[in-house]
């Protein structure tokens, strides 16, 4: 049967909508819709030009425009919608159900922008913000996500309460498998995801940079290059997401790192003897330290290895310690330097503090920040890929 219309005017009109099948039914109205569908013919893919504007659910502004012809085979659309402010309590027993809490308040605008070619491929955009979404009480329910709702929803908000993500999906609708509804679904469980498997990925606004971890200088509690860059991006998005709460892990190695734990007590050491140096010249307690040049450090090391009780310290006939080369008075020192479970153990706990008052001097409030127990890392065949660091983990309580 061939179909020609000739065009139709909407004034005022009203569609009722009630879903019965969630539980308490949901129940909502698309009102005040004024607008007109141009000519369309069933014998062509020419489209009919959409405008229509209106009202949903008796809160949200609604435009709708572009061309269709709904009689073509495969439908022939290319259009672009528009809803503004639609209020997202009502959508609680939807929330409910599927998400396992109640929507206590937010707000919910949409931009689309959906077409489909003669050969039924779908492309679509859907440009989704949510202000101010807020969850009340758990709801408990067999089908219920069990995935990490609402630290995703805490890592996806920015500072301002607002969650702004572009959802674009694609595909045929000539497969009978194809569903619009279903890929939407698909893409924000991707997201929730994301939130439980990568939750720093989210954090880095969907890129590859891993912020899960800040990398140390071997055998020291000092940031290096990349941990402090670390710092800076975490303290960023954690400010711009105050619902968020990070808890701080050091960790050490005391098999991997023993040779630069040692060399940093020395280093320590001479740091020491050089501000007792500068304290006897009447320098400021608080003044900086010089660089040492060769000579000075040689001096001090010396000064150091003279003043320590080495029970391996070479010595002559006579009992009294020979002069050996510098290169090994250092290495007999280091040596000196017991690295146990309980040193490492404190490294790894300075790390973590270094991570968390490094955090609170970027002006993240220590409420938000917890310093877990230390943890040791045991060697084994991936030494190569580890590195010194402080992991960081991401939760809203």
């Amino acid at each position: 049967i061939d179909l020609s219309i000739g065009g139709v005017r909407l004034a005022n009109g009203k569609v009722d909508f009630t879903d019965r099948f969630i539980k308490p039914n949901y129940s909502a109205a698309l009102t005040e819709l004024n607008g007109t569908l141009g000519a369309f013919n069933s014998t062509t893919r020419d489209m009919a030009t959409l405008d229509l504007k209106g009202r949903a659910a008796g809160t949200a502004l609604l435009e709708i425009s572009g061309a269709l012809n709904p009689t073509a085979q495969p439908l022939a659309l290319d259009i672009k919608a528009k809803a503004t402010d639609l209020e997202l309590a009502p959508f609680s027993p939807y929330a409910g159900r599927y998400a396992g809490y109640a929507i206590e308040r937010g707000k919910l605008s949409m931009e689309v922008a959906y077409k489909i070619d003669p050969d039924g491929k779908l492309d679509a955009k859907n440009q989704i913000i949510l202000n101010q979404l807020t969850f009340g009480d758990k709801v408990e329910s067999p089908d219920a996500t069990k995935l990490p709702v609402l630290l995703a929803v805490a890592l996806l908000k920015d500072r301002n309460g607002v969650i702004d993500i572009n959802l674009p999906i694609s595909g045929s609708i000539n497969d009978p498998q194809f569903s619009v509804f279903g890929l939407v679904l698909k893409v924000i469980g991707n997201l929730l995801v994301k939130a439980l498997t990568a939750p720093f990925a989210l954090l880095a606004g969907g890129g590859s940079e891993d912020l899960s971890f800040v990398a140390f200088e071997p055998g020291t509690a000092n940031f290096n290059d990349a941990g402090r860059s670390t710092i800076d991006k975490v303290a960023k998005s954690l400010t711009d997401r105050p619902a968020l709460k990070m808890t701080v892990t050091g960790a050490s190695d005391p098999q991997s790192e023993r040779e630069a734990i040692q060399q940093a007590a020395l280093n320590a050491r001479i740091k020491a003897e050089q501000r007792r140096e500068a304290l006897r010249s009447d320098a400021p307690a608080d003044a900086p330290l010089p660089a040492l040049t060769p000579a000075q450090r040689e001096a001090i090391v010396k000064r150091i290895y003279s003043d320590t009780k080495l029970p391996n310290k070479p010595r002559n006939a006579i009992g009294i310690a020979r002069d050996i080369p510098v290169p090994e008075m250092e290495a007999l020192l280091r040596s000196a330097t017991i690295v146990s479970s309980d040193s490492a153990r404190e490294l790894a706990l300075q790390r973590g503090i270094a991570v968390r008052d490094a955090l609170i001097a970027k002006g993240l409030p220590s409420e938000r920040l917890f310093l877990a127990a230390p943890k040791l890392r045991a060697s084994g065949e991936d030494d190569a890929a580890w590195s010194p660091r402080v992991q960081l983990a991401l939760g809203t309580n």
